[in-house]
């Protein structure tokens, strides 16, 4: 009965790798200077990983690349935003995920020494999709950031990345903080 028990709790902890999923180098530190306290999210998908492979440290001193986040000017997606973004949960929504929030920002990516982040290059803009933990698999995520990069063509912005991240939602005030007491 024991090993029974032994075999069924092991197979419930495997996890299934996707084809489209990164490996857990890459999904606990591809986020890495996001977060100024370094609780940074993990990543589930990026729809550019078979174009934009994430770079490994080598040699005796490395440092992990450093990602910020920076606002979005001038891009194609400024003046359609407003008409992409609910169509943009729609489709989300109609996959039964649990979206917690979706935004668009370009990040700006860094691959050098820590204090010198201002030398990064300014990487594409990125469609930002962030999900509840274990409430999304990389491949869900890949078929829908399809139908997004699709919807995004068709409204005349191309060359952008949707990613995905997991994210713990927080209630960070109440919606009536100065409602009157009864």
């Amino acid at each position: 009965m024991s090993s029974h028990l032994s075999a069924l709790s092991l197979a419930s902890d495997a996890t299934a790798v996707s084809e489209h999923g990164p490996d857990m180098y890459e999904r606990t530190s591809y986020y890495n200077g996001i977060t100024g306290d370094g609780d940074h999210p993990d990543l589930v998908y990026r729809s550019d990983y078979l174009t934009t492979p994430f770079p490994r440290p080598i040699g005796r001193h490395t440092h992990l690349p450093v990602k910020s986040v920076r606002g979005v000017f001038g891009t194609p997606l400024n003046g359609v935003w407003d008409t992409v973004r609910p169509q943009i949960r729609d489709l989300i929504e109609a996959h039964k995920i649990q979206l917690v929030v979706h935004r668009h920002c370009p990040l700006l990516h860094y691959d050098g020494p820590p204090g010198e982040e201002a030398k990064g290059s300014l990487g594409p803009v990125v469609i930002w999709v962030s999900v509840i933990p274990g409430s999304t698999s990389p491949d869900a995520a890949h078929d829908v950031s399809q139908e997004i990069l699709m919807l995004l063509v068709k409204n005349g912005v191309e060359g952008a990345v949707v990613e995905w991240c997991e994210a713990v939602p927080q209630k960070l005030a109440d919606p009536l903080p100065y409602a009157p007491r009864r």
